[in-house]
């Protein structure tokens, strides 16, 4: 891809959302592009959650360009003429 528009900006330890207990630890990610922000958490290492915001970049720069779907957004269903 020519152009780069979103990109992983800082993933970090952090505690676990509210209202969720114990489980391991947890990391947040922020993703920006200009002035567009994404701020999620998830659980595992630095390592881990780095891989699943790199890999979550790449789909949304894949969406941008207009190539493929998102895994993460619902599926179309089958569309009728009418």
């Amino acid at each position: 891809m020519s152009e780069i528009r979103y990109r992983v900006r800082s993933v970090e330890q952090a505690a676990p959302p509210e209202g969720v207990q114990g489980g391991g630890p947890w990391c947040r990610y922020v993703i920006e592009w200009g002035e567009r922000t994404i701020v999620g958490h998830r659980r595992g290492t630095v390592q881990q959650v780095t891989r699943h915001a790199q890999a979550f970049v790449e789909e949304l720069n894949a969406r941008a360009a207009g190539k493929g779907r998102s895994m993460w957004a619902p599926r179309q269903r089958g569309r009728t003429s009418g």
